[in-house]
């Protein structure tokens, strides 16, 4: 059985902040590198049009108004969200595990 199939969508926060991980790739590894990084990010995204609630709720984001979720890529969590009325899956930011944890849950 084929469940509800979202729409997924890059705000434009995680969209910048998806170039800016290509670009410091590219230049600390290489663009081949940067590449498989960015390709994988934009799969793990392709992956939410199909049963997004069954990613774990980011931790730290009870007092934001929506729930928000993650996925990961390699180093990387996709912040998002799920809006119902919509049926659309809304990329927030992307973000790396070295961040610091309150930054990202204050930047959402």
């Amino acid at each position: 059985m084929v469940g509800k199939v979202f729409k997924v969508v890059f705000s434009p926060k995680a969209r910048r902040r998806l170039n800016q991980i290509t670009d410091y790739l590219e230049e600390v590894a290489s663009k081949a590198v940067a590449r498989k990084v960015r390709n994988n990010i934009l799969d793990a995204a392709d992956k939410l049009k199909q049963l997004p609630a069954s990613k774990p709720i980011l931790p730290d984001t009870e007092d934001v108004p929506f729930e928000v979720r993650y996925a990961k890529s390699y180093s990387y969590k996709l912040i998002f969200r799920i809006e119902t009325t919509a049926d659309t899956v809304r990329i927030l930011n992307i973000s790396h595990d070295a961040e610091d944890p309150d930054r990202i849950s204050n930047d959402l």
